[in-house]
């Protein structure tokens, strides 16, 4: 059982850049200089390019809301997209820029009317990987419509190298008891609180994987201190798909990427630690993590 004494909590801010440019008008957007995402790992495909325009907030009311996945659809007065897969480009070269006015949902941008100086109206770009709504974000940029400016060009910043996230972690003294010799069913169904504090309910977040990682002469202070760092720093991982309502995880059972059984506690030259992850959400980091004792 994983309780809100084992879980770990975090703290996050956004840092966006924001570019001045030309109001009522048709801008070019590149994202060719994107080399790394917001966790400073390698970037993946920016499958959508989304046009938000946001009102009655400042640049730092929206930047908190998306530290913390809080800013909601209704907060959202217009919403345009672009899928770079349904664009093509020379020799079957990936698409890196489109225009403003190819973005649409439902019906296209208009720059003459959508994008206008507004007061407390904010606009943002946000360049993702997948096309899941506020899913995937690898780098994002507000865009600033400036009396008087006539800049027409956006080039979307690379995420590491401007600095967009800062996220710090502080894993719990208490870990999670669990027996070598099994059984292994981890249940979450008693936690409270996310790993921001927030009231946690199961209805809204819906927790829907859990890995399990090894780490072979890390500690529990190695892996706090590259928190951002800990899927890929992992000896060995597992993964397992939860379902639907579900609020435990059986290890004995299949995983999720059709690897194979899991292979047990067995390693104690390092650390063991449980993530339950939200795939749907727009914060990527865990809302549970634990370190496990095998004993």
């Amino acid at each position: 059982m994983i309780l809100d004494a084992n879980n770990y909590t975090s703290q996050s801010s956004l840092t966006v850049a924001a570019v001045p440019t030309a109001p009522g008008t048709d801008l070019t957007i590149s994202w060719n200089g994107i080399m790394k995402d917001l966790l400073c790992h390698p970037a993946q495909s920016i499958d959508n390019v989304a046009f938000l325009k946001i009102g009655n907030m400042s640049q730092s009311d929206v930047e908190k809301k998306l530290a913390f996945g809080q800013l909601v659809s209704t907060e959202v007065t217009t919403y345009r997209e672009f899928h770079t897969a349904n664009a093509t480009a020379d020799a079957g070269a990936p698409v890196t820029s489109t225009m403003l006015s190819k973005l649409s949902f439902g019906t296209a941008l208009d720059p003459a009317t959508d994008y206008v100086a507004a007061a407390s109206t904010q606009y943002l770009l946000l360049f993702t990987h997948g096309t899941t709504l506020g899913v995937g974000a690898q780098s994002m940029i507000f865009i600033q419509p400036t009396a008087g400016e006539t800049n027409t060009m956006v080039n979307a910043p690379d995420a590491c190298s401007t600095s967009v996230l800062d996220f710090s972690a502080t894993l719990s003294s208490v870990p999670v008891a669990i027996p070598i010799k099994g059984p292994w069913k981890l249940d979450w169904s008693k936690i409270t609180k996310d790993n921001f504090g927030n009231p946690l309910d199961f209805s809204q977040t819906t927790l829907d994987t859990v890995e399990v990682g090894f780490y072979e002469g890390k500690t529990p202070a190695d892996l706090q201190a590259h928190f951002l760092d800990v899927e890929i720093d992992a000896t060995s991982i597992s993964t397992f798909a939860v379902p639907l309502g579900q609020k435990y995880v059986d290890l004995a059972g299949p995983e999720a990427d059709g690897g194979g059984a899991f292979p047990g506690f067995g390693a104690t030259d390092g650390t063991w630690a449980a993530a339950v992850l939200c795939s749907k959400c727009s914060v990527p980091a865990p809302v549970v993590f634990a370190i496990l004792q095998p004993q």
